[in-house]
């Protein structure tokens, strides 16, 4: 990982970003844990009709990309506004997971956010109807963030769980 940059993503990283999501992992581990509709991720597409400038999204959210030697390795999204930041995906290649490639992409947004004047940044994950939470639970919690013990219904068998981290 001696040559990773993490940058603001662009129009022309969107095959990458893409190929990137649909590898991260399969529908069998994701199964109960998400939306039964695909992402907008998922199709070049569908993420060019959200792509508005730059890094930008509509919504008002912003696409990180980490670039190892002129491949994309993962990307985060996340905006902020209401008075703190908010990462909504993070998405990492399968064979990069546990390499420090997420850590990177949190760490860097976690600097933007402070950098724009906020000191709350908030994300969740989920569970499922078993009450098993997501991968990603260790991560965030790794992280420094904190579960706020809450279980959001929704329309599907799985909850969210709310994240919140308090950046110096």
């Amino acid at each position: 990982m001696r040559n990773l940059v993490i940058r603001d993503a662009s129009i022309n990283d969107i095959p990458a970003i893409v190929k990137v999501r649909r590898a991260a992992f399969t529908a069998k581990e994701v199964q109960g844990f998400t939306t039964p509709e695909r992402s907008v991720f998922y199709s070049q597409k569908e993420l060019r009709k959200t792509w508005l400038k730059k890094n930008q999204l509509y919504g008002g959210w912003e696409v990180v990309v980490a670039d190892e030697n002129g491949e994309i390795m993962g990307f985060i999204v996340f905006k902020t506004e209401n008075g703190a930041g908010y990462i909504d995906n993070i998405n990492i290649a399968k064979e990069k997971q546990r390499t420090g490639v997420g850590k990177a992409l949190v760490s860097h947004v976690e600097g933007l956010v402070r950098s724009r004047g906020f000191h709350t940044i908030r994300t969740d994950t989920t569970e499922n109807a078993k009450g098993e939470p997501w991968k990603s639970y260790a991560f965030w919690t790794k992280m420094g963030y904190k579960d706020t013990g809450e279980r959001l219904k929704t329309i599907w068998s799985f909850k969210e769980i709310p994240f919140d981290k308090y950046i110096e």
